[in-house]
């Protein structure tokens, strides 16, 4: 097993740009770049899994925040109103575990397809 930060890194770039361009349709956008993150470690089905779950992981925690925060600045009052009832964090602590377990598993499987598909051993 193989860690690669250069396409952990594209990966996280990208499904960043997938849910801010393309919201509606982020399960495609998961696979491909699941997909593109396993065939760019070139070293088997097992590395590209590993490194597309990290990917996915470290996204989910990122966007997790940036987008649940983005949300409650926007209106100071329903902000002050969250906050006072600790809703914001509920929220982002309901939406990282979903986006954990989705990203994971979609990520995972097409990052061991695309890693298995690739033809050099990484060796």
């Amino acid at each position: 097993m193989i860690l690669k930060w250069g396409p952990i890194l594209i990966g996280i770039i990208l499904i960043l740009l997938v849910k801010m361009l393309a919201s509606p349709y982020d399960i495609i956008g998961l696979i491909a770049v699941g997909f593109v993150v396993g065939y760019m470690v070139n070293a088997g089905a097992i590395s590209g899994l590993v490194n597309s779950v990290i990917a996915g992981t470290i996204e989910s925690i990122i966007g997790t925040l940036i987008f649940t925060f983005m949300n409650s600045y926007t209106n100071f009052q329903s902000f002050i109103i969250n906050e006072l009832t600790s809703l914001t964090l509920l929220t982002a602590s309901t939406a990282l575990l979903y986006q954990l377990a989705f990203f994971c598993i979609i990520m995972g499987i097409s990052g061991g397809i695309g890693g298995s598909l690739n033809k050099s051993n990484g060796d």
